[in-house]
């Protein structure tokens, strides 16, 4: 049971609610709260206590709020909008809405119809912002977006990445590019927009319209330096080729010189024009079709030794050639990942193919009661092209023998000293080129190994809770554009917030677990009763709940402990 206690401390009295607990079997004194003098307890009692409380999400977008506001994203977005553009809807600038949406981006991705009810109303915003967010509907996005030219989002960006760039700091000496792509539902009688395409979609969603993103990341913290949206049925290396130039102009315009630049891509951005191009500029890592180039592959088998990359033993072979009348490094190794994978993969083709070659075997041994008669060679045409579906073709021994008329009889199985001499010679293999002469085998394939940088951003951009790219609702180009900057805009802020958390907390999750703790940080809302000193008129007090200590160390180094509850940035102006 608790108790009021007083103790006194330098002549003044100060009471508790103290309560009798066992600690160690013995029963102690713990103070429950500290209710101070008994003037405030009496000056508490007088004016009243809260009558209302209520809370809100608070810690993510006050601590994305104060970045942007040290960025001064939403003057730098106006600053390049055309002045015929520059409305203030709502009370916001274009530059302001595309800010919040951005913020709403990363921190629960919805509609825009829905970005109030479903996202700002249960958050701190319009209390930080000091305006109404209601008539923020997805007719106020649209027309904001509307007023965006797409010519001068690229200008945006660079500035954008410029600031950020100089503020964090950041290494340019590695960066990585990619594409991936993301499936829509805009349908295909939908002819006036020409970004969304069918192809081959990497999260199997082919019966779908898809948009191709290519992304250009740094080796440290996934910072995105560049991104564009492209039509969806277009390949990978003719992106890359299509794109280069800008990325060169883009490295120029962060580092002013492309000597310490070295650019990391794929084997699916290869073209014999485009590898000359790139070589002649930049410094790169690359990877080329172990199918394509089996000779350096009969070559590395029996010359491969062992290297110690990442605390791992690594099974490698280097040499220096001509590829494509180019002059490069070839590094060769191991890696059984891919090895696994690949055995893996087989194993299952194999048994899809066994499945269906069963099942012929039990059709063909019946007689045709009706319809075209089998003829041998038909039958072992078939088997063939079920066998090459497969993509089978060296590894099934088969035999197809005539029973009686028109009845056969089909064997099949593994040749396993194919399978054996895959395995060992040619799976798990990897091709890497580069024109980076003096670098070791070590920091050749640690520089490949970083490209999972930009494919671990298109995993963060897939994931629905946080920082999606999808859902868009938007089916024209323009729109298109400008929601992928508004995404880009996003997932840059939230990298920045993470690289400092790391850096000033040592945060150690992911960017989704970040997002997930500052969410729990939340302000609450006191609706005090009226009372003398207020002059009969109810008074807001608002208060930052308590925290656990793990998340107040967050916040702590994230500034938002001791921070004014507002913001400066310039809403409602365009300066």
């Amino acid at each position: 049971m608790a108790t009021l206690q007083k103790r006194r401390s330098r002549g003044h009295v100060y009471w508790s609610i103290v309560e009798s607990r066992r600690i160690n079997g013995k029963p102690r004194p713990v103070i429950l709260a500290y209710l101070g003098r008994a003037e405030d307890l009496l000056k508490r009692l007088t004016e009243g206590i809260p009558q209302k409380v209520k809370s809100y999400s608070h810690g993510a977008v006050a601590a994305l709020l104060d970045l942007a506001e040290e960025l001064e994203v939403v003057d730098l977005i106006n600053r390049h909008l055309p002045d015929s553009s520059k409305e203030v809807r709502d009370g916001f600038t274009i530059g302001g809405s595309l800010l919040l949406s951005a913020v709403g981006r990363a921190c629960h991705p919805t509609s825009k119809m829905n970005w109030y009810e479903g996202f700002a109303k249960h958050t701190s915003l319009s209390h930080l912002l000091k305006m109404s967010l209601v008539k923020l509907d997805s007719q106020h996005f649209w027309d904001q977006m509307e007023a965006v030219p797409v010519s001068v989002l690229p200008r945006i960006e660079e500035d954008l990445v410029s600031r950020v760039i100089e503020m964090e700091k950041v290494q340019l000496d590695t960066l990585f590019c990619d594409m991936s792509n993301f499936f829509t539902y805009i349908a295909s009688t939908n002819k006036p927009c020409s970004l969304p395409q069918r192809g081959k979609n990497k999260q199997k969603r082919i019966d779908l319209r898809q948009l191709g993103l290519l992304l250009l990341v740094t080796r440290r913290d996934h910072l995105p330096l560049l991104h564009r949206i492209y039509q969806g049925n277009l390949q990978d290396r003719t992106i890359f080729k299509e794109h280069f130039q800008q990325m060169v102009q883009r490295f120029k315009a962060l580092s002013g010189s492309l000597e310490q630049i070295t650019l990391v891509f794929d084997q699916g951005n290869n073209s014999r024009a485009t590898l000359r191009d790139v070589d002649g500029q930049i410094h790169f890592v690359g990877a080329i079709s172990p199918c394509h180039h089996k000779e350096i592959i009969e070559k590395a088998n029996p010359a491969m030794s062992q290297v110690s990359i990442a605390g791992k033993e690594i099974d490698c072979y280097r040499t220096r050639t001509q590829i494509w009348d180019l002059d490069l490094t070839v590094v060769v190794y191991l890696s059984e990942k891919l090895l696994e994978g690949q055995v893996r993969g087989i194993r299952q083709n194999i048994k899809k193919l066994f499945s269906a070659l069963d099942s012929l075997r039990e059709k063909i041994r019946l007689p045709v009661r009706q319809g075209p008669k089998r003829t041998l060679e038909a039958l072992e045409k078939r088997i063939r092209a079920l066998i090459a579906s497969h993509d089978l073709e060296d590894l099934i021994c088969w035999n197809l023998r005539e029973l009686a008329e028109h009845t056969f009889d089909l064997t099949f199985g593994i040749d396993e000293n194919r399978f054996k001499t895959l395995q060992e010679n040619w799976l798990g293999r990897r091709i890497l080129i580069t024109n980076r002469h003096d670098w070791s085998e070590e920091e050749i394939i640690s520089a490949y190994w970083g490209q999972a940088q930009v494919e671990y951003a298109f995993k963060t951009m897939k994931n629905p809770f946080h920082l999606a790219f999808r859902p868009q609702y938007h089916w024209t180009d323009q729109k298109i554009e400008v929601h992928g900057f508004i995404c880009l805009l996003a997932f840059l802020l939230s990298m920045v917030l993470y690289k400092r958390a790391k850096e000033r907390s040592g945060f150690t999750g992911c960017p989704h677990t970040l997002f997930e703790k500052l969410s729990t940080i939340r302000l609450a809302t006191f609706i005090e009763t009226p009372s003398q000193k207020t002059k009969g008129r109810y008074k807001a007090v608002h208060r930052i709940e308590e925290m656990e200590e793990e998340i107040h160390a967050l916040a702590r180094g994230l500034d938002l402990v001791d921070k004014e509850l507002k913001t400066n940035i310039p809403f409602s102006v365009y300066n």
